[in-house]
């Protein structure tokens, strides 16, 4: 899940989920025997930690006593210890169903279902959850972790800073809203979590690396080469390290330094593509087209469905003179990436290269109607954030 979370889940497992006896009913069955004696040697062998004796004494009560809500929690708690997942969530959801006005169970639930790699289905449960208050911080934190995980930035940034009202130096908290932050157009709180994960992680290359990012987001180009400088020297070997310093420098187009560590990246870690595709952009910039074309056909062979080696390819080919193989690559990048403009310019330049005209035409009309597009879109933004009053009346460039 990326969110550092699964040794979380064992840590608070005794804090949160009910293990031992609760109020179950005391009812007396037919042919003797009551459920409640299940239960309590359920519970005796929890505390001795026999969880496979615990869990048949549960699934024998219950036989007894389908509706004891809190027998089928305890159950699902013994299920998660074991990492049980699946069957820790439908026991789970048996004493959600039983309570569900209990927000200790729903939020057990959702924890499960979060486990399990069930994001979109937590949320409900973990919602409910909030109202139990030994519980309210981690369902805001599972909450956020789980909006984090569908790419609901906004949701996500909103559940991780109330928890981290209470946890304001929470590694896991911090860590996603580096990104939260950045997704959502808040570059500078962006570099303020970096900045505090680094400080309790001096060592990390990873925060360096999150707060070379977090500078870079900020048009701080110097100070993010520096603690990409870091990363690197903390972890020289680690994967990507090179590679995010390459693209800082191609950001800011300094195309040697850039150079230099892309190929340094392959040197490290020869099978990624991203690596080739922007060493093939540098190349067709300094005019080395043919270069251009093997670094791009190369990241096209370790990743077949990178669209933007496709585009590159089909424009090297454009520049080659070689229009009919660029068609091929232009036209399979259509599919993927329909909505970018510089697809739509060289695939109408091949096509008007090969006498079909009318179709060429078409491409690059559709070429500029999307830089329009988005030249339309930047400047009602520019608009929004200088005069957010004035955005009806502004009149944008045509």
């Amino acid at each position: 899940m990326g969110t550092g979370y699964s040794e979380l889940t064992r840590a608070i497992l005794f804090a949160f989920l009910l293990l031992f006896p609760a109020s179950f009913s005391a009812q007396e069955f037919p042919g003797g025997g009551k459920p409640t004696q299940y239960f309590e040697r359920a519970s005796q062998f929890a505390q001795q930690g026999k969880l496979d004796e615990a869990a048949r004494e549960y699934r024998l009560g219950l036989a007894l006593d389908p509706k004891s809500a809190a027998a089928y929690n305890n159950l699902g708690s013994i299920y998660f210890q074991k990492k049980n997942n699946r069957e820790a969530v439908e026991a789970f959801r048996h004493a959600h169903d039983l309570a569900p006005q209990d927000p200790t169970f729903s939020f057990n639930l959702g924890l499960a279902l979060y486990t399990t790699g069930d994001s979109r289905a937590a949320i409900g449960p973990l919602t409910l959850g909030l109202a139990a208050p030994d519980h309210t911080v981690d369902a805001h934190y599972l909450l956020g972790a789980c909006y984090f995980d569908l790419k609901q930035w906004r949701g996500s940034t909103e559940e991780l800073q109330l928890a981290r009202k209470a946890r304001p130096e929470d590694d896991k908290i911090l860590f996603m809203l580096v990104k939260d932050f950045r997704n959502v157009g808040e570059p500078s709180q962006s570099l303020e979590a970096a900045a505090q994960l680094l400080k309790s992680h001096p060592d990390s290359p990873l925060a360096h690396e999150m707060l070379g990012v977090a500078y870079d987001t900020t048009s701080q180009p110097f100070e993010a080469e520096k603690e990409f400088k870091q990363a690197i020297a903390a972890s020289p070997h680690a994967p990507q390290l090179h590679f995010m310093l390459g693209y800082l420098h191609w950001r800011w187009k300094h195309f040697a330094a850039a150079v230099d560590a892309f190929q340094e990246e392959i040197r490290i870690s020869p099978d990624f593509a991203p690596s080739y595709f922007y060493l093939g952009d540098i190349a067709v910039r300094q005019g080395q087209v043919q270069q251009a074309a093997d670094y791009f056909n190369e990241a096209l062979r370790l990743d077949p469905s990178y669209g933007e080696a496709e585009v590159g390819v089909g424009r090297a080919y454009v520049l080659l003179g070689r229009y009919q193989e660029a068609l091929k690559f232009l036209r399979q990048a259509v599919a993927r990436l329909p909505d970018q403009a510089e697809l739509h310019y060289w695939l109408g330049k091949a096509l008007m290269q090969v006498g079909k005209s009318d179709e060429g035409g078409k491409e690059l009309a559709r070429a500029h109607q999307i830089n329009l597009a988005k030249d339309r879109e930047a400047y009602e933004n520019l608009k929004q954030v200088s005069d957010p009053a004035q955005t009806q009346k502004a009149t944008p460039p045509h």
